[in-house]
């Protein structure tokens, strides 16, 4: 009976049929009134539904702003600018998902198929470089999702935000998951020249099966460290983020990311645990029992362990935390990792006033 029932579950936790979406059911939201039900028939990879379901919906809208301050607990304070409010990637344990219910909407499916974009950011971020209080300060692009997510294929809200940093010698680190940032190489070239620019580009494991589970629509394993390759070798700054290191499911691979990481040429790692925020941790825990199901609990322990002693965390200040002895063993292996593959290369802090360079752009005079 044993052997029946772990040939069955293979058949359920075959990784290979999570085609492009996370799967994840909507939870409530707390701020609505209105509550959505999912209904679901058992046909769990019914390609006929992967076809009828794979519509994504582009939404604009119209911020005031387009820079966020925030204080980081890796970085320090630092501004964030992100095109776009929700991400195609479909990463099951964003922790920007509990953003969308502040917009009357869901963190669980909705959250990667109806893709808020902000149509007027380009416009807003040329007013903010022009004013005379900006001081040029590192900007960090996508510190909430990805600003190279599919949507970004066709809207191209990245690259003309690129081309106003470019024009105003604004300095950037860009953070994403997907190889189209090589789209944009003759931009982000002429940005290095200057220091301007760092790519870093973020893996979560080699995996492929488990990538597919865990963020379907990133870029693949093997395309991410050639996008590391293809970077360096062009002489564009790259650095990687080994996030989210999650216990039990991937923190066996951090020697073996940092290795691939280094042999392509990156020239720095960070890492950060994983954080379960808000109606995450439910989503995230209903993936696990359905994805892994005989280890989940176990995995689930780990997690809870990592964040001292709850599965639910909302301050982002443990995302590398030491607290914890699982979190000291795991810091210590990246450590580690990263003195043995030479990832602690010296960053270059750039300002335009470093540069000697006006913030503004030179004016025609003709």
């Amino acid at each position: 009976m044993y052997i029946i029932i772990m040939l069955l579950d293979k058949n359920i936790v075959k990784l290979s049929n999570f085609n492009g979406r996370s799967f994840q059911p909507s939870i409530d939201n707390g701020l609505s009134n209105h509550h959505l039900k999912d209904f679901w028939d058992g046909s769990y990879f019914d390609e006929e539904f992967f076809i009828t379901s794979d519509n994504t919906k582009l939404v604009p809208t119209h911020p005031k702003s387009i820079l966020n301050r925030i204080n980081d607990p890796d970085m320090g304070p630092v501004w964030s600018m992100n095109p776009y409010h929700s991400c195609e990637n479909g990463c099951v344990y964003c922790y920007a998902r509990i953003a969308h219910k502040y917009l009357g909407d869901y963190a669980g499916h909705n959250f990667d198929k109806s893709i808020l974009y902000k149509s007027n950011a380009v416009e807003l971020l040329e007013h903010k470089l022009k004013s005379n209080s900006w001081k040029g300060e590192k900007i960090i692009i996508s510190g909430n999702t990805d600003c190279y997510q599919p949507a970004e294929h066709k809207l191209k809200i990245t690259r003309r935000l690129l081309e106003v940093c470019l024009k105003y010698n604004q300095p950037v680190v860009i953070v994403t998951k997907n190889a189209l940032v090589c789209r944009d190489i003759d931009i982000l070239k002429k940005m290095a020249v200057k220091g301007l620019v760092e790519v870093c580009m973020s893996i979560t494991t080699l995996d492929e099966d488990l990538r597919r589970a865990l963020e379907p629509r990133t870029s693949s394993s093997k395309n991410k460290l050639k996008v590391i390759r293809t970077l360096s070798e062009h002489g564009i700054l790259v650095s990687v983020l080994l996030a989210p290191i999650i216990p039990g499911l991937n923190s066996d691979e951090i020697f073996k990311i940092c290795e691939a990481v280094s042999n392509a040429g990156a020239s720095f790692l960070n890492h950060t645990l994983l954080r379960l925020n808000g109606t995450t941790a439910l989503l995230f825990e209903n993936w696990i029992h359905k994805t892994f199901p005989f280890k989940a609990s176990r995995i689930l322990h780990q997690i809870a362990e990592a964040q001292g002693g709850s599965l639910n965390k909302d301050d982002s200040s443990n995302r590398r935390n030491k607290s914890s002895a699982l979190g000291q063993t795991i810091h210590q292996q990246v450590r580690l990792a990263k003195n043995k593959y030479q990832l602690n290369k010296p960053r270059r802090n750039v300002t335009p006033l470093k540069l000697g360079i006006k913030q503004t752009p030179q004016l025609n005079l003709f």
